[in-house]
């Protein structure tokens, strides 16, 4: 049965200290042989490049080629104004314990193994989560400490990675729809009627007289008529009559004035 690596160096020091103690009645320290140190063929650390305000950033760390790992430490380092931290979204290697310690603009993952789990080897991802909280371009960096069973780490850092941040797009509020402009309908010019044209008289062939305009009654003589003097009695052949004597009588008179000279 293998038994864990801490617990078989722990008992073959224990004899060699009992018998230098006893032979030579002092302590005596004795080293225990190194172990080789955990060791990664290469890191990489990437982020989702393009985001906008409220999204999510994945951030994910590649331990490629290790050996020998029994913990490892990862602090992510970025601008507090534009990301923090997305709690419970962490992920890492399946067995074993994982912690996260939060500060101002950086963010600690710490995975370490049980005591009789098997160190860890191979290609190792750790992930977690972002929140973009402002516009801007961001940096994500990444310090890894990997550690193996007797406390021996080993320090290395991959590229940081960049994050562009844009505004969320706002839509103009509408405005208030205007009202049409009420237009006023042109006033009609008032238009003066044509006098109505007055019926001329008709000859009437064979006769003297005029046809009287249409509608009208005819004049006779001797009958009522619009004439003031004919509505008396006093008709035309009177007047005639009456003319003719002036003027004999005015006759008459020059005569006698004549005469008298």
């Amino acid at each position: 049965m293998l038994e864990h690596p801490l617990k078989a160096r722990s008992r073959r020091r224990t004899p060699l200290l009992v018998t230098c103690g006893l032979s030579l009645g002092l302590t005596v320290l004795a080293a225990s042989p190194a172990s080789a140190e955990p060791t990664v063929t290469s890191t990489t650390l990437t982020a989702t490049p393009s985001v906008t305000v409220g999204d999510a950033v994945t951030v994910d760390l590649g331990l490629a080629g290790t050996t020998g790992v029994y913990a490892y430490e990862v602090t992510l380092t970025f601008d507090p104004e534009l990301l923090t931290y997305a709690p419970g979204t962490e992920t890492g290697p399946a067995g074993g314990f994982d912690t996260i310690e939060t500060g101002d603009g950086t963010l600690t993952l710490v995975h370490s193994r049980l005591g009789t789990s098997p160190s860890l080897t191979g290609d190792l991802t750790a992930t977690v989560s972002l929140t973009a909280v402002d516009d801007g371009d961001a940096t994500v960096s990444a310090a890894v400490t990997l550690v193996d069973s007797d406390g021996t780490s080993t320090q290395t850092s991959p590229a940081p990675a960049a994050v562009e941040i844009a505004a969320v797009a706002v839509e103009p509020t509408p405005g208030p729809t205007p009202e049409p402009t009420p237009t006023t309908d042109p006033t009609a010019a008032p238009t003066t009627p044509a006098p109505s044209a007055t019926p001329e008289a008709t000859p009437t062939p064979g006769g003297t007289g005029t046809t009287p305009p249409s509608g009208g009654a005819g004049t006779v003589p001797g009958a009522a008529s619009d004439n003031p003097l004919a509505s008396t009695g006093f008709g035309a052949a009177t007047l005639v009559l009456v003319a003719a004597a002036v003027t004999a009588a005015g006759v008459v008179l020059r005569r006698r004035s004549a005469g008298a000279r």
